[in-house]
């Protein structure tokens, strides 16, 4: 291997590419036609696993390890008055709800809660505990994992009236840390379309519940239009 590809992948990152990268691989290999940036994002990681290179990595350069923030904002406009938006999404254990991708959230404290989900690409849940680091009754809510977590991840709600008096406009936060070094990096880049989609169509789903009290199939019905809009800085 010449020194343009040399080696710069570590054995450890190399078992976790390939660990992630075949399960990603296996997961995605019956639905290929219709998810190939996920089935991509495996062939990267298992490519990386068996050469021991990173194009990604040897683009960013290798010295700086540590892994900007992800940010996926949403804004949504919801027909139903700001205290009652506020106390719904207070309330953690709503949350799975209309956030498919968590399995639970336990609330064990006013502050402190444990959480579980399953995230695109990944088989099995992983689990992490939060604490909620800011809230204003009404108006905000704030929260982040706590150190040692899987994902490093945090997210804020901010909650306003809309001009009509009646309705309620949020602005949503989500931010996450990829795990394992360069590797969350690349693998978190190629899988934005996917997060950006899924949190899109998680706040969408809190619409539904807090207006129609469910969320209706869409099955056989053609696109609505959407008074929101999501996206990944």
């Amino acid at each position: 291997m010449s020194s343009k590809h040399a080696s710069n992948v570590s054995p450890s990152e190399r078992i976790i590419s390939f660990t992630i990268g075949g399960a990603m691989l296996y997961r995605s290999f019956k639905t290929l036609h219709r998810r190939p940036v996920l089935a991509l994002a495996a062939g990267y990681l298992v490519y990386r696993s068996i050469a021991g290179y990173c194009p990604i990595s040897r683009w960013m350069g290798k010295k700086d390890t540590h892994n900007p923030a992800i940010n996926i904002k949403s804004y949504l406009t919801i027909n139903r008055p700001r205290d009652e938006v506020y106390r719904y999404w207070r309330r953690l254990r709503n949350l799975p709800t209309f956030m498919k991708h968590l399995e639970r959230v336990e609330e064990r404290t006013d502050t402190h809660s444990h959480w579980a989900a399953k995230l695109p690409g990944m088989t099995g849940a992983i689990e992490w505990d939060a604490e909620i680091v800011e809230d204003q009754p009404g108006y905000f809510i704030g929260w982040r994992a706590l150190p040692g977590s899987i994902i490093e991840n945090a997210g804020k709600v901010e909650f306003s009236d809309a001009p009509d008096g009646a309705s309620t406009e949020i602005q949503a936060v989500f931010s996450y840390h990829p795990p394992a070094g360069s590797v969350g990096t690349g693998i978190a880049r190629l899988l934005n379309p996917l997060l950006k989609t899924m949190i899109e169509g998680e706040i969408w789903n809190f619409k539904r519940i807090m207006e129609a009290g469910e969320i209706p199939t869409t099955a056989g019905q053609p696109n609505g239009r959407r008074n929101g809009k999501t996206k990944v800085i």
